[in-house]
């Protein structure tokens, strides 16, 4: 079970990492994410850029915290409760049928969605199985690998969208 803790580990880092810098990248992509907050009417226009600059702060500690041996327990859980926050926050914007692109992971012209639901909810899965599975030592090459193969993991998670536009084109390209 210690590889399948360190994978989600690896995976979870890799996507609060990507979502994080893909805000604070520029004042250009945060802007656009805390636009995004209001035209999902998940909070007002005058507290949207304070809101998404928390977001994208919290989702890096929650990067670090995992990418951490010694933090990993802390890094779960917190990945849980904000995952908790931001599934939430689709889930109210589906139930409107709001149509707003998601700014998740940066300028992705996709609007919000049953999988984006979906893959957030698989995402607290993995941290909550990352929390209560037990953990091996990190000392051992076996960490490493399962961590780096969660990593990769998180990298097609962050590129869900585009995935799904290869494969599947909107009927509008």
């Amino acid at each position: 079970m210690a590889f399948v803790v360190s994978g989600c580990q690896g995976l979870l880092a890799v996507v609060f990492l990507a979502s994080a810098v893909s805000k604070l990248r520029g004042g250009r992509a945060l802007r656009a994410f805390a636009a995004s907050l209001a035209a999902m009417r998940l909070v007002s226009r005058s507290r949207a850029a304070f809101v998404a600059a928390t977001l994208a702060a919290a989702e890096g500690c929650v990067a670090v915290l995992l990418a951490v041996p010694l933090t990993r327990q802390a890094g779960f859980a917190a990945a849980i409760a904000l995952l908790a926050v931001l599934t939430a926050g689709v889930a109210v914007v589906l139930a409107r049928d709001g149509g707003v692109p998601c700014r998740c992971f940066g300028a992705s012209p996709a609007p919000l969605s049953g999988r984006h639901l979906v893959r957030n909810l698989l995402l607290v899965a993995v941290a909550l199985a990352g929390l209560v599975l037990p953990a091996g030592s990190p000392a051992s090459t076996g960490w490493l690998i399962a961590f780096l193969a969660g990593g990769l993991g998180g990298v097609i998670v962050t590129l869900l969208d585009d995935l799904v536009e290869l494969f599947v084109p909107s009927p509008t390209s």
